[in-house]
């Protein structure tokens, strides 16, 4: 006689788990074909020799071009950011043409890209029997620990084997020390600082201990709003241990507010330059605590700012409002930079005709500036505020004029002749004044935008 064993139907939830395993697994797979022809892609460039294409100043390496052409090319093509486009350019060489033993554990799928990402990183300045010591060690670690494990434990590899001291090391990391701002949601943001471990240690345990003493005190604020308010109170009001560096330095923040807005008769959302709109409340104080305002003329049909004829090579003042004003960002594909730390550029170089107009400037970042200059990339403008930007394998991007007030309602354009002349002499006073074309004469200098 026999018996049959019923069979356990497999549990869902770890059915679930082993899938998303072998999917991980799967895109390991794939990383290590897309890291060969990244690879691929950055010998294809070599070949062609791009050379520097400025005409005067310091000259690029070929290199250099190389590199820059390259990372800027990946980061439109897949939409990643610049410094991700090159950590993928970084990574993927050093895998393919240094690496053989984390590609193989990559393209097995047994090691993830993540972890190959940190592997690399540590590889640099290893060579010889270092490297490979390196490479195999690492490779069959990181299929058994995490990449922030991994990391800890690659540091400590290359302690052992680095030629060069770990004082040696500091120094170099040191010099690529920076501070970013990345917008979020609902008006707020982030602020990142990369920087020596002891100083951003101490950052932290002097705002620890400040908030510890306000929370001791009585305050009511949580210990992470707290040590958050403390360091911006000292960022804002604080003093640095650099004699004189912050005598007359404050912080500044630009808001561009529509004048119907101020008025009460218009519902245009203010801009915090740099970041995107605000709620009303944050613009209201804001303008309320404001120490000067600039006054910028638009169109109300069009919501076009209006120009006048350049006559100098030097932009002015105003001239470089409205490039700021029209694109709150670098206008370079991709670039979040706000355009008050950009450089105000001639599209159309000076030199070779280009008009010192407001259809011929917009904002560049130092780092874009430099890539226009120096590399294959094109920019032009097409006449309505949007640029045109060419890559140097012929991609097109289209830049869009985030800054443009939209053309006022028309109940507004509509309104008579009486109510826009009482409205503008309180303009006056706003961020931006929103006026008629009639309104401005030629006699009346102050009305014109520039």
């Amino acid at each position: 006689m026999t018996s049959s064993i019923p069979l356990l139907e497999p549990d869902p939830y770890v059915v679930a788990l082993e899938e998303v395993a072998a999917l991980d697994q799967q895109i390991a797979r794939l990383s290590a074909v897309r890291a060969r022809r990244v690879t691929d892609a950055a010998h294809h460039l070599h070949r062609q020799t791009p050379t520097d294409t400025s005409t005067g100043g310091p000259v690029w390496s070929t290199a250099r071009v190389e590199r820059v052409e390259l990372f800027t090319e990946l980061a439109q093509l897949t939409r990643r950011t610049e410094y991700r486009a090159a950590t993928l350019i970084d990574t993927s060489t050093a895998l393919v043409d240094r690496l053989p033993a984390t590609l193989a554990a990559v393209a097995a799928g047994v090691v993830s890209w993540e972890h190959a990402e940190v592997i690399a990183k540590h590889a640099d300045g290893l060579d010889g029997d270092a490297l490979v010591l390196y490479d195999t060690r690492l490779a069959a670690l990181a299929a058994e620990v995490n990449p922030k494990q991994l990391d800890r434990k690659a540091r400590h590899e290359v302690e052992l084997s680095q030629p060069s001291t770990a004082v040696e090391r500091a120094e170099k990391a040191a010099g690529t020390r920076r501070i970013y701002v990345d917008p979020a949601a609902d008006g707020m943001a982030y602020l990142t600082l990369f920087a020596p471990a002891p100083e951003v240690h101490a950052i932290t345990d002097r705002a620890t201990r400040l908030a510890a003493g306000l929370r001791a005190g009585g305050d009511p604020r949580s210990m992470t709003h707290l040590k958050l308010d403390v360091l911006t109170d000292l960022m804002l009001n604080g003093e640095t241990s650099i004699p004189g560096a912050t005598r007359g330095v404050r912080g500044r923040v630009h808001v561009m507010v529509p004048a119907m807005t101020l008025l009460g008769v218009g519902q245009e959302a203010a801009i915090l330059r740099g970041y995107g709109p605000i709620d009303p409340a944050t613009a209201a104080q804001l303008t309320a605590e404001a120490t000067s305002w600039r006054r910028i003329l638009t169109d109300p049909i069009t919501g076009r700012i209006l120009t006048t004829d350049p006559r100098d090579y030097r932009p002015t003042a105003r001239m470089i409002d409205h490039a700021r004003l029209v694109h709150p960002t670098c206008v370079f594909p991709g670039c979040t930079v706000p355009s008050e730390q950009a450089d105000v550029d001639h599209t159309e170089d000076h030199a070779y005709g280009g008009n010192t107009v407001p259809e011929n400037l917009a904002p560049l970042s130092q780092a874009h500036h430099r890539v226009k200059h120096h590399t294959r990339w094109q920019i032009v403008q097409n006449g309505d505020d949007t640029l045109t930007a060419t890559s140097p394998a012929g991609y097109r991007y289209v830049i869009q004029p985030e800054g443009t007030m939209r053309p006022a309602p028309k109940q507004l354009v509509d309104a008579s002749a009486a109510t826009a002349a009482a409205s503008s002499g309180a303009a006056t006073a706003a961020g931006q004044a929103v006026a008629n074309r009639a309104t401005a004469t030629e006699n009346d200098t102050d009305d014109c935008p520039f």
